[in-house]
């Protein structure tokens, strides 16, 4: 039940993510122009190194290679997944009582521990299916728009890290958006939280970027752990694997706990 709800939205985000994707991968070959070139490394070296830490391409020495290219144009695309995570966690038990369907769930012969445990199953498929769509789009993408010379199996391998690293990211979003479906009342509340959770964070992460004196804030942003123009040539950091696998069954653990003792709006 759970895979047939999420399957529309699915194949919605699926479909705005390749459209996205498409528009500007497809201004990649202009970049190989000469031209282009001279102006793009112009505008980026009279930009403050502040805002290229915001930007996050301080560390990509050349937009003209497609992976350095995809990874600048994606980060926004994984803000966007972790949106989207996060959203379909925080309305995955409140939605049942905004719609009036938790009358008929309660009364079936299945406890909530039960309940909540396949909610998150049914929601960790749609999204991971959702990310296999679009690492396959990626994939089709940069190998299409490669520049020649470049090695289809390095492009392949970094994809493959950035998506793994994002991935358990996005699942961190998604379980603290379980937690918070597991406190409030009406979905209408849900959503705000969820781009709430996303950006407060994310903002955390560019503030830990510009002042040393906070730069532990990075910490406490997850967006920040996955960056993509990071995860092309190594993989994610230990400790921030860490720190997302002890986030996610925290996240789990009060998730349960919590809507156990959750008084119902029947």
């Amino acid at each position: 039940m759970e895979w047939k709800t999420h399957f529309k939205s699915l194949l919605v985000w699926s479909a705005v993510v390749a459209l996205v994707l498409g528009v500007f991968m497809a201004f990649f070959p202009s970049m190989q122009s000469s031209g282009m070139q001279e102006l793009v490394n112009t505008k980026m070296n009279a930009l403050p190194k502040e805002m290229m830490s915001v930007l996050h391409i301080s560390s990509m020495a050349d937009l003209t290679k497609i992976d350095a290219y995809f990874a600048y144009v994606f980060q926004y695309i994984f803000i966007a997944a972790c949106v989207y995570a996060a959203m379909i966690g925080a309305q995955a038990l409140v939605k049942e009582e905004t719609d009036g369907t938790i009358e008929f769930l309660y009364a079936q012969p299945i406890t909530r521990s039960e309940l909540v445990a396949w909610k998150m199953v049914g929601n960790v498929i749609s999204f991971v299916a959702f990310w296999v769509i679009t690492f396959v789009i990626s994939t089709i993408l940069v190998i299409f728009l490669k520049q020649d010379g470049a090695n289809t199996g390095d492009l392949v391998q970094s994809l493959v890290r950035i998506f793994s690293g994002e991935l358990l990211v996005a699942l961190l979003f998604m379980s603290a958006g379980f937690c918070f479906s597991a406190i409030v009342h009406s979905a209408k509340q849900a959503t705000p939280v969820a781009l709430a959770l996303v950006f407060i964070t994310y903002i955390l992460g560019i503030l830990s970027g510009l002042n040393d004196t906070v730069e532990f804030f990075k910490y406490f942003s997850p967006i920040n752990f996955a960056i993509p123009s990071d995860l092309l040539h190594t993989s994610m950091g230990g400790v921030n694997v860490w720190i997302s696998l002890i986030a996610i069954a925290a996240f789990a653990m009060l998730t349960f706990v919590l809507y156990r003792k959750k008084d119902l709006k029947v």
